[in-house]
Parts: C-alpha cells; sequence; structure tokens
C-alpha cells in the first residue's frame, strides 16, 4: 500500500536501511489507522528533518530519565514519643 507522498518517500531514501524499514512500518500502521497521505507524509518528512526518527533497539530506562517526575521524599521528623524514649533497662526500673 503506498501512503507516502513522492517528497516523504525522496527523503526517506536518504536514511540508511534501519531508518527507512521503520517509516516503511510506519506508512503502514498509518493506513491502517486511516491517516490521510498529506498528513502521514508531513509526520514522517518533520521527523527525518529533526533526526527524529526512532533508533531500534532495546533500550533501559536510567534512572536519569525519571528526574522531577516523582514529587521529593521529605526527611521524617521524629514524633515527640520516638524522641525522648528511655532506655528500656530505666522503663523497668
Amino acid at each position: 500500500m503506498k501512503l507516502f507522498k513522492e517528497s516523504a518517500t525522496a527523503a526517506i531514501s536518504t536514511l540508511d536501511s534501519a531508518d527507512a524499514a521503520y517509516c516503511a512500518k510506519l506508512e503502514q500502521r498509518f493506513a491502517n489507522m486511516g491517516i490521510s497521505a498529506k498528513t502521514a507524509s508531513s509526520a514522517v518528512t518533520s521527523l527525518i528533518e529533526a533526526d527524529a526518527v526512532p533508533q531500534p533497539g532495546v533500550w533501559a530506562a536510567l534512572p536519569s530519565a525519571f528526574k522531577g517526575l516523582f514529587p521529593k521524599k521529605t526527611e521524617a521528623k521524629p514524633v515527640a514519643s520516638e524522641a525522648f524514649e528511655a532506655p528500656l533497662s530505666e522503663a523497668l526500673a
């Protein structure tokens, strides 16, 4: 199924084989989703121009990727009863 316009096809031809294969899969997915040829071509051309075609492979999520997503833990302040506990020997005396 040919969905991409000539401008997108020309841009894909400049890519290496792995990136071109990824874009070919995008073409199939866009067609299955009912996305128009103009919109699909524009999206792929934008990805290529921005050098943002996802790289194939397995990637691990590093802790640095999650910075700022979760609130910082605040240090718990001891409760008065915990702060002034008497040693066990004094409590039994």
